[in-house]
């Protein structure tokens, strides 16, 4: 090979800063999720019961009963006992794996602490995107079907929404809250939005009180409002704007792991054969994250190791029980969809 072709440089090779990053590990959609945070966790005591996965947790409460309609007393009265119920709390399993061995960063521009950090990161969004998406399905497919209405919207029983019309869309929000009072829910209220819902808040959020029309006073009562990138309703075949709402703290989450998590992992039994369990927290989920992690010996030379070679097998999983507060009454539920029509 002529002209020092041999001594020629080698490709350059450079990592980009974290900012320029950014772009491909944008932080998946939690918003949803995190409301169920701000709410109550229904009773802490049920994730404490359970102590296994195959162990089944109730949950008891008293129910309402009809009046007895009773004009004037009598002296032999009588009367209908009370009554309870039982909800059963049912789980559902998130888990996501990886591997990593010893020798793939010995001829690379990213050392082993790096490799590991950017497969975990990426383990721990696809949980969050997954367990948010649950949420939001979960959501929806318990949406009430019994609705007293209220406000200037109508409820629909065929699509089970409260819909208001758009000449009314500047006033969405103040329906809505018309509309959880005629249902007595007084209380405050959490919404998860679709993102055509946060420009109206925006927008009637941001008039101020000099205005000619002040809208701003209808977001008065919402703990919060939740902007999803998930799908709500079925925008904007039938509505320009929509959400889930309903009473702060009568939804929420039962998270739930294994006994032998609820520990620090330990990375020195974790580099073994029988490995270890342990855990991390998770801000966006609110939660603790079950962590399992073995080493084994292996022949990696055909996945950029080496012939004699170590893999570290981890598991990041966790158990999520959805949990509305109960109610008796039969295709009732707390949670309400709502959505403005389109013209």
């Amino acid at each position: 090979m002529a002209n020092f072709t041999p001594s020629n440089l080698v490709k350059g090779q450079a990592i980009f800063n974290d900012q320029f990053m950014s772009g491909e590990w944008r932080a998946p959609d939690s918003a949803a999720i995190t409301t169920a945070n701000t709410g109550a966790k229904a009773n802490p005591s049920l994730a404490g019961l359970r102590s296994r996965e195959d162990r089944a947790v109730d949950a008891y409460f008293p129910i309402r009963q009809a009046s007895t309609n009773g004009t004037g007393r009598a002296h032999n009265h009588t009367g209908n006992r009370g009554d309870s119920l039982d909800e059963e709390i049912t789980w559902s399993t998130f888990a996501e794996s990886f591997s990593i061995s010893k020798k793939m960063a010995d001829n690379n521009v990213y050392d082993f602490s790096q490799m590991f950090a950017a497969t975990q990161k990426n383990s721990l969004f696809n949980l969050i995107n997954r367990v948010d998406s649950w949420f939001v399905s979960n959501l929806i497919s318990n949406k009430t079907q019994v609705n007293a209405g209220g406000g200037r919207g109508v409820f629909d029983g065929t699509a089970d929404d409260y819909q208001v019309a758009a000449a009314e869309q500047d006033l969405f929000y103040e329906n809505v809250k018309a509309m959880m009072e005629q249902n007595l829910y007084r209380g405050n209220i959490t919404g998860i939005i679709d993102s055509r819902a946060n420009v109206l808040a925006r927008n009637v959020g941001n008039q101020g009180t000099g205005n000619q029309s002040n809208l701003g006073y209808q977001l008065q009562g919402f703990d919060q409002l939740a902007t999803t990138t998930r799908s709500i309703l079925d925008v904007p075949a039938t509505y320009t704007e929509s959400g889930i709402f309903f009473e702060t703290g009568l939804v929420g989450v039962v998270p739930w792991i294994p006994v032998q998590n609820r520990k620090a992992l330990d990375p020195e039994r974790a580099m073994s054969y029988n490995g270890d369990s342990g855990s991390i927290s998770i801000p966006e989920l609110g939660m603790d994250i079950a962590v399992h992690a073995y080493t084994e010996r292996a022949d990696t030379s055909s996945s950029n190791g080496d012939t004699q070679d170590e893999v570290m097998q981890y598991e990041l999983s966790v158990d999520v029980g959805f949990v509305p507060a109960p109610l008796s009454n039969t295709n009732e539920t707390v949670i309400f969809s709502a959505g403005v029509l389109a013209p």
